[in-house]
């Protein structure tokens, strides 16, 4: 009897010390160190499995139908990036991984590949440094601290090299929308500088002063309510369009995100909200502050660079509208090419904040309220009309006389439209930072854009990329340009102080 209670203790034991290696070399995560640790910690990602190799504190995981970068920091803590990886509808080779513990880079072949390099070791956040997508590269542009926000970008298709002023991190990295070319690179500039006073709508990530990302959420409510509250795209209630098949709402004992607060034409206060759905789904709606336990707002703000801006754009493409930007970007309506919306602004450089009206599933006068996200790389301003007069006035040369650094201290604008302005070098393409194409268009203060409501506005887009949206006035003594909040003056230059900067 002793014997066979030996025996059993034994094979007991035995079977323990197996089960214990086993977690430890082998599980269904495959995964192994610090990353293992971290997704034990969360049952979320118990279906989960590797999809490339594990690069230290790096993998990418995959379930049936969503993939993501995986990431343990310092203090396992485990950080899951959705749109830094392609999803399973693209169809796409895994992935490899390298890290040498300062780079990481994410390989798709040898003709696309993104390196990150960490700020500081141990920090956890990570500056996109360089990417290689076919014939475009981008490269990040050595700062007096490691790389400034800005990139130098090429092609095949252009001898010049261009300059994208961008603030790019793995936690916000969309591998989807980044620019493949150079003229990609110049649109989203463009679209930055149309939308100067409209950025980063409708809030931006909680004590950062940035966009949203998974390491940087906005504020968390925790209602002191229960039951839930009904989510609408649009602050307008039953007028508004509502995702999940007319029925979207948020559980108010679960995690929700308040990003900014309005108060619409007939003073009902809503409060702009993201939650989660799923671990690969979220939404960004509205919902009335009453329901989430919030209070009323007093006033809505109506300033420039504090409030929605109303610019018309339309698709050049066929493309679609999410209310989930940041993760699972789900095509809640196409977007057929030729598409018109009024633009809020941008929510980040991948995503404009529209508004529009839907019927059956499309977009049709007379419909419900829809309140968006757009692809920037897929939209452009509708044609603003030329003012003829007021170039002919500004043909000439002009120099900064007071007020905040809006456009060059000195600028020679040709009659052709091309302009020159001596003394604007750049680390990249230092001829194009010095020269361009300027035009002036009429201005509807209706796109509340500016402070003073100006009659005109001046675009100077450079020869390297780089573009300059203002307002425009003219005065007797030369002009005046505005921005949301500043602006600066110009007199007609003065040879006898700098005769070299005569046209160059």
């Amino acid at each position: 009897m002793k014997k066979s209670v030996c025996v059993i203790l034994a094979a007991a034991l035995l079977a323990g010390s197996l089960l214990l290696c086993g977690t430890a070399s082998a599980n269904s995560w495959g995964l192994k160190g610090k990353l293992l640790a971290a997704v034990m910690a969360d049952h979320t990602w118990d279906d989960y499995s590797t999809l490339s190799n594990q690069e230290d504190p790096f993998a990418v995981m995959k379930s049936r139908y969503h993939h993501a970068l995986f990431f343990a920091d310092s203090r396992e803590r485990l950080h899951v990036y959705t749109t830094a990886v392609y999803q399973p509808e693209a169809k796409r080779k895994a992935p490899k991984l390298y890290w040498d513990g300062h780079y990481l880079t994410i390989e798709y072949d040898e003709f696309e590949y993104y390196t990150f390099c960490e700020w500081n070791e141990g920090s956890g956040e990570f500056q996109l440094s360089d990417a290689v997508i076919n014939g475009f590269e981008l490269t990040g542009i050595p700062g007096e601290y490691g790389f400034s926000w800005q990139y130098q970008a090429t092609d095949d298709d252009h001898d010049e090299a261009v300059v994208w002023p961008e603030k790019i991190m793995l936690a916000d990295f969309n591998i989807d929308l980044f620019p493949r070319s150079v003229d990609e690179v110049c649109r989203l500039n463009y679209m930055r500088a149309r939308f100067d006073s409209g950025l980063n709508v409708p809030g931006t990530a909680a004590g950062s002063g940035d966009v949203y990302n998974p390491d940087h959420p906005e504020e968390l409510l925790q209602p002191k309510k229960k039951g839930t509250a009904a989510v609408y795209s649009a602050p307008y209630g039953k007028s508004a369009w509502r995702a999940g098949k007319g029925k979207a709402a948020v559980g108010l004992n679960g995690d929700l995100w308040v990003l900014s607060q309005y108060k619409n034409e007939d003073g009902q206060s809503y409060a702009c909200i993201r939650y989660n759905v799923s671990e690969r789904t979220q939404r960004i709606g509205y919902a009335l502050c009453k329901d989430l336990g919030l209070p009323e707002i007093s006033e809505q703000s109506s300033e420039p660079g504090r409030s929605f801006v109303h610019i018309d754009v339309e698709a050049t493409t066929d493309t679609f509208l999410t209310d989930d930007p940041d993760v699972g970007q789900f095509r809640q309506f196409s977007v057929p090419k030729g598409t018109q919306f009024s633009c809020l602004g941008l929510y980040n450089y991948n995503y404009a904040y529209v508004t529009a009206e839907v019927k059956n599933g499309k977009f049709a006068d007379g419909g419900a309220i829809v309140w968006g996200f757009v692809p920037v790389r897929d939209l452009e301003p509708m044609e603003q009309e030329k003012a003829p007069e007021a170039m002919e006035k500004l043909a000439g040369a002009w120099q900064f006389d007071a007020g905040g650094n809006l456009a060059p201290d000195i600028l020679n604008l040709e009659a052709d439209g091309s302009f020159t302005a001596p003394g604007m070098m750049d680390e990249v393409a230092e001829e194009g930072a010095s020269s361009g194409t300027w035009y002036v268009t009429k201005y509807n203060p209706f796109m509340n854009l500016y402070w003073n409501e100006p009659s005109y506005e001046l675009t100077l887009l450079f020869g390297n990329g780089r573009a300059i949206v203002c307002g425009l006035e003219l005065t007797d003594e030369g002009f005046g340009l505005t921005c949301w909040e500043g602006g600066a003056g110009y007199v007609p230059y003065d040879r006898s102080q700098n005769p070299e900067a005569d046209h160059g």
